[in-house]
């Protein structure tokens, strides 16, 4: 009877196996990225701003009220765009050709991650390569129609939802309540005025934004390369 409580207890409460201390050099080291991958991530980065600018130009001509939307404009306006992110590519390609010889002149260890050494030589050159394919790429869809066609119905959508948007929020927030009346008539274009006011006053706000960020660095300082 003895034995079998102890055999009962062993299985009911085994004994512990003390853990190793953890070997963070044990872990397998993660697959390195492709150029192809790299570049494939860097043209979506790039088309996601595009399409954002693009987008916040149309609302405002939209705000406007000057003119109806006209398709091979608003192409007009997305080659603009861009021709604009080619722009900033080629030149995010040329830091990091200059960073990359300058650290090469270098030995030891970085301080921080912008403080490049010849050890991150390689990593900089697949930077440039990246930031290079990038532009290339770009300046070939800008010339293709049909690119061109989608990437402006992709903008003008996203611009029609955040206006409507604005307006289910507005109206929500001062007419929450509202009696339709004679008044109320009377008054509905001078509200439709105000309210188209105060919606290009936040996009302003918001490409001045944008631009100040532009101005701070490139536009592709959330893309590790």
């Amino acid at each position: 009877m003895k034995h079998f409580f102890r055999r009962l207890f062993s299985r009911l409460f085994p004994r512990r196996t003390p853990f190793k201390p953890f070997d963070r050099s044990a872990l397998p080291k993660p697959p390195s990225p492709s150029f192809d991958e790299m570049l494939a991530e860097g043209v979506l980065v790039a088309e996601s701003a595009g399409r954002m600018a693009l987008k916040n130009r149309l609302i405002v001509f939209a705000l406007r009220g000057e003119e109806r939307f006209e398709p091979a404009r608003a192409e007009a306006i997305a080659r603009d765009v861009l021709y604009e992110l080619v722009q900033e590519a080629d030149e995010a390609a040329e830091r990091a050709a200059v960073e990359r010889e300058s650290a090469s002149q270098r030995e030891g260890r970085s301080a921080h991650q912008h403080d490049y050494h010849r050890v991150d030589t390689v990593n900089l050159r697949h930077r440039e390569r990246v930031y290079a394919g990038v532009a290339k790429r770009l300046w070939e869809l800008r010339e293709d129609p049909d690119y061109l066609e989608r990437f402006t119905e992709h903008a003008r959508d996203a611009a029609w939802e955040d206006i409507a948007a604005a307006i289910d929020a507005r109206l929500d927030r001062e007419w929450s309540d509202i009696e339709v009346d004679a008044e109320y008539e009377l008054e509905r274009d001078e509200r439709t005025r105000e309210l188209l006011v105060d919606l290009e006053r936040d996009l302003r706000e918001a490409e001045a934004e944008r631009a100040r960020r532009a101005e701070a660095g490139d536009a592709f300082r959330d893309f590790v390369g």
